[in-house]
């Protein structure tokens, strides 16, 4: 199974206290693998990976070879982040002031819902892209962009990492009222596992299990720093 997730993060450790427990109650070996998310796609396209541990509901629309696992692994919201203090032009209040030119907008390559959700609004010279959140977020601080787009809970992994130790002027400046349950996938030569994965992730939502972990991997990271 792949992730966009190193190991070391915040997400990346999640997901690994999930999955080892939720393929273990299954039977089933698992090895994650970790690469960036437009790679992560192609290897999953190309079969060379079993599954992937977390995408949008559409996404297999765009990718039939890719099965949707029917139960979310958990929801995050698509948020647009800022560094420092607004500029004397403001935030922006709502997606649509983007149209108006002000402010330099980025997204993490891959995440095909930014990439959507901005590319009608956003003039395209104002508009970019980064491999991963890291880059994201210290381009944002240099004042090489004004704002990054990606989700909540991967930003808020990569604030909790030892290197942003002491960074305080993050901040959430409009969040785009996209509330995204993120599946598991898997590859149609594993089909099999959809409905095993399913049933078992429900099982361990209804035990606290997913909760459990996430506050637990919190925790650590934060005593850690």
């Amino acid at each position: 199974m792949g992730t966009d997730a190193d190991e070391r993060t915040f997400t990346g450790k999640w997901y690994r206290r999930i999955y080892d427990e939720a393929f273990k109650r299954m039977g089933v070996p698992l090895t994650l693998v970790t690469a960036p998310t437009a790679r992560l796609t192609y290897i999953a396209d190309e079969g060379n990976i079993d599954g992937q541990a977390s995408r949008v509901f559409a996404y297999a629309d765009a990718h039939p070879d890719q099965l949707r696992v029917d139960e979310s692994v958990h929801n995050v919201r698509l948020v647009l982040h800022a560094f420092g203090l607004a500029s004397q032009s403001g935030d922006p209040r709502r997606l649509e002031d983007l149209a108006a030119g002000t402010w330099r907008v980025e997204y993490r390559r891959g995440v095909a819902i930014c990439e959507k959700t901005l590319t009608p609004v956003v003039p395209a010279e104002l508009l970019s892209d980064v491999t991963n959140i890291e880059q994201g977020l210290k381009k944002l601080k240099a004042g090489r962009t004004d704002l990054y787009c990606d989700f909540d809970l991967a930003v808020m992994g990569i604030l909790l990492e030892p290197s942003f130790k002491g960074e305080t002027g993050y901040r959430q400046v409009l969040d785009l009222n996209l509330g995204l349950p993120l599946y598991p996938y898997v590859h149609k030569s594993r089909s099999e596992l959809a409905p095993r994965l399913a049933e078992t992730l429900r099982k361990m939502k209804a035990e606290g299990l997913v909760d459990r972990y996430q506050k637990e991997v919190v925790r650590e990271l934060e005593a850690a720093r």
